[in-house]
């Protein structure tokens, strides 16, 4: 049997031992130096988790490798966790024991590494969650999409931003890019009106029947794509922007959950289908496409070219 082994941060729970039948999160306790020799790590701490898995079959993976899919289950696992509810829950560290004992530990990567090892907004979970859980990842993992491209491109920037601190108030603010742009790749396949697809359609993914809470939404995360703008963009976050952040980052990190779940479960896995759901959700009118059109004209500073574009316009509108 194949034995994977996850050292597990940002997890908390009344209980030292929590069963998901398939696997069990267990506290470090006693068993520090077992796993430092594991690990192949001093940095294993009595207040530290572990993930064991066992492996009778391989799951699919890369050929030629020695584990299988062993690695991508465990990021799986990660994902679920993530995706199931609030939390900074961190794998730090794999390692994998072969049936005859030789022991492999994967190298930090994006999405499991020690940037975000000790958070302080953990995963609280209880033993009566694991059967919820379960039925959650079970759900998901069944989602027609689970392999698309898009979820693809989507689940490694978010896995890639709770992998990272958050910290505002030092402008450590980089998961932000990344959940935007997980959210770019799951419900804007477009090039235009990134920031009016983008919030328009997580509101009406995660409140579909509330007006209001739709409004809410949609406020939200505009704000959020235009601090993500000053981020990408070179410019310095202003105090006003870092109180945002402090004050609605719990709310931005469940909407953003929920808002990728909601488009697993909906949205078709070939391109073409996805748009035309997407489209269904929300898209422009050609009022937003006209109003733009006009600011842009706006813009243009010389008559000799306003008169131009103007003529031009006009003629397509048969004037």
């Amino acid at each position: 049997m194949f034995r994977a082994f996850v050292l597990v941060r940002n997890l908390a729970s009344s209980v030292q031992h929590l069963d998901f039948r398939k696997f069990t999160f267990e506290h470090v306790g006693l068993r520090f130096r077992e796993l430092r020799e594991v690990f192949s790590s001093l940095d294993v701490n009595p207040d530290d988790w572990v993930l064991e898995k066992g492996y009778v079959h391989l799951p699919p993976g890369s050929p030629g490798s020695p584990v299988g899919g062993i690695p991508n289950d465990i990021e799986d696992i990660l994902l679920l966790f993530r995706l199931y509810k609030v939390g900074d829950i961190s794998f730090s560290r794999l390692a994998i024991i072969q049936p005859g004992g030789n022991k492999l530990v994967q190298l930090p990567y994006r999405s499991m590494n020690e940037l975000n090892s000790y958070s302080p907004l953990p995963l609280e979970l209880e033993p009566n969650e694991c059967q919820a859980w379960t039925a959650f990842a079970t759900g998901i993992r069944a989602s027609r999409s689970w392999t698309s491209n898009w979820f693809t491109a989507a689940r490694r920037f978010f896995l890639s931003g709770g992998a990272k601190q958050f910290n505002p108030r030092w402008d450590d603010v980089d998961r932000i890019v990344d959940y935007t742009t997980a959210l770019e790749a799951a419900l804007v396949p477009e090039h235009d009106f990134l920031k009016r697809r983008m919030s328009m359609r997580v509101a009406a993914l995660v409140a579909p029947d509330d007006a209001s809470e739709q409004q809410a939404i949609t406020k939200l995360f505009k704000q959020l794509y235009d601090v993500r703008s000053i981020v990408v963009h070179g410019s310095k976050l202003s105090d006003e922007n870092r109180e945002w952040l402090l004050e609605n980052c719990d709310q931005i990190e469940r909407r953003v959950r929920q808002a990728l779940v909601a488009a697993l479960r909906m949205l078709p896995i070939d391109e073409s289908g996805r748009r035309t759901a997407l489209a269904k959700v929300y898209d422009p009118g050609e009022d937003v496409h006209g109003e733009h059109a006009l600011q842009i004209f706006r813009e243009i500073k010389t008559d000799a070219v306003r008169k131009a574009i103007a003529t031009k316009i006009a003629g397509l509108a048969g004037l």
